[in-house]
């Protein structure tokens, strides 16, 4: 058990042009967009595979390394650059317990970026680990947390792009565990064309392959990797304001308290929970927040705390959002008091 403590209508017939660019012109006074670099002119257009139905044996995995070829990014006034993929339908463990419990198969998913097929240590990032990719829908079990795939990013260092020449990103798995579609996640695809810019190794040992000519000899076509760059510009319209607006205690039926939290800014992406983990490095203790739970990415943004799964005592919260801009805010911290409930 867990308790808190604390103008007028414009009808006039305009040449479709004209209608056209009035209601651009009215975007271009907002903050600049972010700057999406893909094979695709959309991200959303990647819907194939990750979501359900057939899955094209398009798995991230440990002896798999997936690879896209993007153009030069384009110039301009970019402060911070990120790189990511579009992932889903996450491998569950067996279940355990009464009703029966999934937890997602753990591992994690690294991403590099470089001017070559060439990655140092260096230019490569952690993307992602399963427990916030969406999960597999089952036919045999009801199953928490599946949905629709969707994009993870991490940021990198604004010089590692290329913006006079190409640039290459990479994707695999350093879990073992993940050698084929019945254990790992799913990358999302577009529909393309018979041009090839991605291929996929499938000699590679959980980490990017050295020798390229082991796998571009014959690329991907018909279908475009879920593979994309993100570039921020100086001009955005800062942080989400994220504040808690009620909290419902658990009960003995319903075991798991109820947060209600609201995330007001342009374009938010995600909300989630988490938890203050300090960490104790000699004499230096510094504060450490790690999620609780799986995101949220569109509202309303009401969790369901599973109490199990948070140490016992006294624990800080405190809610927090992310928005298209990668601009993150968070909510005050608040304490609650994680007790078991017994039965009666």
């Amino acid at each position: 058990m867990i308790s808190t403590r604390s103008s007028k209508n414009l009808r006039a017939k305009l040449p479709l042009a004209c209608a056209v660019a009035f209601l651009a012109a009215g975007f271009l006074r907002a903050a600049d967009a972010p700057v999406y670099l893909s094979e695709l002119p959309n991200i959303n257009d990647y819907t194939l595979f990750a979501n359900g139905g057939w899955d094209g044996n398009w798995y991230v995995g440990y002896n798999t390394t997936w690879v896209k070829r993007l153009p030069a990014a384009p110039k301009g006034n970019f402060t911070r650059a990120y790189i990511g993929a579009k992932l889903g339908r996450a491998k569950t463990l067996p279940p355990v317990g009464r009703p029966p419990e999934f937890n997602p198969i753990p591992g994690e998913f690294w991403m590099a970026v470089a001017s070559t097929t060439q990655w140092k240590a260096e230019q490569q990032f952690k993307l992602a680990s399963t427990s916030d990719i969406p999960l597999e829908p089952s036919p045999e079990y009801a199953l928490e947390n599946v949905g629709e795939s969707q994009w993870f990013w991490v940021e990198v260092p604004l010089t590692s792009i290329n913006f006079s020449g190409e640039n290459y990103l990479a994707l695999w798995s350093p879990t073992p565990a993940f050698m084929g579609v019945s254990s790992s996640p799913v990358l999302a695809a577009g529909w393309g064309g018979k041009d090839v810019s991605s291929w996929l190794a499938n000699n590679a040992k959980g980490e990017p392959p050295k020798n390229p000519q082991t796998y571009m000899s014959k690329g991907l076509s018909y279908f475009h990797p879920g593979l994309a760059m993100k570039l921020i510009p100086s001009d955005t319209p800062g942080k989400p304001e994220v504040r808690v607006k009620s909290w419902q205690n658990g009960t003995t039926d319903y075991p798991k308290p109820i947060v209600n939290v609201l995330a007001d800014g342009n374009s938010v992406e995600r909300v989630w929970i988490e938890r203050n983990n300090p960490i104790r490095r000699g004499d230096v203790i510094r504060g450490n927040w790690v999620p609780v739970g799986r995101s949220q990415w569109r509202a309303p943004y009401i969790f369901s705390l599973d109490f199990r799964k948070l140490p016992k005592g006294r624990q800080l919260l405190r809610a927090c959002a992310v928005s298209i801009w990668e601009e993150q805010g968070c909510s005050e911290p608040f304490e609650i008091e994680v007790s078991e409930i017994r039965a009666k």
